[in-house]
């Protein structure tokens, strides 16, 4: 008995160690993050991709995979956010990626560590919506507009967020911005540019949602695996 209540200790202060130096990585961000929010005050909108916080899976650079706490993306930021008992603090640099699992939908894989572009860096988060030769990456932003036909009771120029999102293609280690054009899409698809735009045109895409840039990109995927 004083063998088990033993081992049952020694396993609770594991939990307990693991769960500590979590939240010691979290909140090396933590303090520096807080200091930006008043920048935000003023600006109308919401910056995160879900309302509610989300049960999920966050592994780290280390190979560590941690599932204690909830999580939330920050749109506006490009930043996870990680709840544990109430507090919620911003990821540091080492996690590789997250797994958001939201009720009554589908998982969302987030990665970074790809090539840089005009608009990321290798420390951008994407969401990944189709893994394979070619693999597709999204970006969930937030544009901030002024209306400067709007002024706030404390004399400021009245701010908002949009929503936008950005479509990559992933491959041989290089980033392509996909066009929202179901005309200039094809262009992006060297050889292939032909076939995808009959898919397209066959499949009536216009290029407005998620599930139509999957489609043109599996497609793309069968195109070259029937070289």
């Amino acid at each position: 008995m004083k063998l088990k209540i033993r081992t049952l200790y020694t396993t609770k202060i594991a939990i307990m160690k693991h769960i500590a130096w979590c939240l010691l990585l979290l909140s090396q961000c933590a303090l520096g993050q807080i200091a930006k929010e008043d920048d935000l005050n003023d600006i109308s909108g919401n910056p995160y991709l879900l309302k509610d916080w989300c049960e999920g899976v966050v592994r780290f650079t280390s190979g560590r995979t941690v599932n204690q706490f909830k999580l939330k993306f920050d749109c506006l930021k490009n930043m996870l956010l990680m709840q544990f008992n109430g507090s919620a603090f911003a990821a540091e640099s080492k996690v590789q990626e997250f797994v958001m699992y939201p009720k009554n939908k589908d998982s969302l894989l987030f990665r970074r560590g790809f090539p840089q572009t005009d608009k990321t860096s290798e420390s951008t988060y994407f969401q990944l919506l189709w893994q394979g030769k070619a693999s597709l990456l999204r970006l969930p932003a937030r544009n901030i507009i002024e209306e400067k036909q709007i002024v706030t009771v404390n004399g400021r120029i009245s701010r908002r967020m949009e929503e936008v999102e950005y479509y990559y293609l992933y491959q041989n280690g290089a980033l392509t911005l996909l066009p929202a054009d179901r005309v200039a899409l094809p262009e992006q698809f060297s050889d292939k540019k032909q076939p995808v735009a009959e898919f397209i045109a066959a499949h009536q895409l216009k290029m407005h949602s998620p599930d139509d840039f999957v489609q043109v990109v599996k497609k793309y995927n069968e195109l070259l695996a029937g070289q």
